[in-house]
């Protein structure tokens, strides 16, 4: 090839680099912050406090923080146009957290009146309950419909000292209860035959169950607790933010996405009546 065409091709190998680039995608900016001292202790960080211990509500997973309120806090963050930062805080240490500025808000609060007294509460993300699991062949499915009240098996497993533990005691009887340390003991007795059904927290045994193939959500079991974000009480101007940060990922599908990814395709929990500033999951 000539010196003069050589030259042409490298001319236009450059144009068509040139063209690529400038048709590439930019990444959007990201927005101005929403909120800024003091409603946030640092500005452009929003710090959330999760219960690290408490998956899939959240943990550390190959050094990394992970889980449902890892994700929410993440996404409220994103609406606020802040990053995000955690600590580690249990639900009950959550007015404390809040008042010496460990941390900006708190997940994984129960909405109910001890915990308005003390805190405000930001809307919620999702819901929980006592619930109850069968084991199936194969891959058939299950109704969950199944209640308190309509419960006939005789062997049923649960979890020492849980709600559900305590709601099969009270309600059936005592002696119909399979007392196991931990929730998987109980779910691996379920899947052995050991027992006929097994009792447990909604989200952390449909969060189980997929190492479970064969166990299948069968039913509420107990009341309804919506899960909310919480914000030191004086904190309007975030905990307004939060709020409607929440009605928006509602909205875009982005919380129902969430729960998904952790929990897989099963029913959501309902709450009777309406709860004040609880977007729709």
């Amino acid at each position: 090839m000539a010196r003069m065409e050589r030259a042409a091709v490298v001319v236009a190998l450059v144009a068509v680099i040139a063209v690529v680039a400038g048709c590439a995608a930019k990444p959007e900016p990201k927005p101005e912050p929403k909120v800024a001292p003091p409603a946030v202790k640092t500005a452009g960080v929003l710090v959330a406090g999760v219960d690290l211990s408490t998956p899939p509500f959240a943990g550390v997973d190959q050094g990394k923080q992970a889980g449902i309120d890892v994700d929410v806090a993440a996404a409220i963050a994103d609406k606020l146009g802040l990053t995000v930062q955690y600590v580690d805080v249990k639900p009950s240490e959550a007015a404390s957290a809040l008042a010496d500025g460990t941390a900006d808000m708190v997940l994984s609060i129960p909405y109910g009146e001890s915990a308005l007294s003390q805190l405000s509460l930001a809307g919620t993300y999702l819901t929980d309950a006592p619930a109850v699991f069968v084991a199936v062949v194969g891959t058939a499915s299950v109704d969950p419909s199944m209640t308190i009240d309509s419960i006939t098996q005789t062997k049923i497993a649960a979890q020492k000292e849980s709600m559900a533990y305590w709601l099969i005691r009270q309600a059936i009887d005592p002696e119909v209860v399979q007392p196991y340390d931990t929730l998987r003991q109980g779910m691996q007795a379920l899947v052995d035959g050991q027992a006929d059904l097994l009792a447990g927290d909604y989200v952390v045994g449909t969060y189980m169950a997929r190492d479970f193939p064969q166990v299948r959500y069968a039913g509420r079991i107990g009341q309804a607790s919506p899960l909310a974000v919480a914000v030191r009480v004086d904190n309007t101007a975030l905990g307004d933010a939060v709020r409607a940060s929440l009605d928006e990922l509602a909205a875009d599908g982005v919380l129902s996405t969430i729960r998904r990814k952790w929990l897989g395709e099963v029913p959501e929990i309902k709450v009777e009546g309406s709860v004040e500033s609880t977007p729709t999951q």
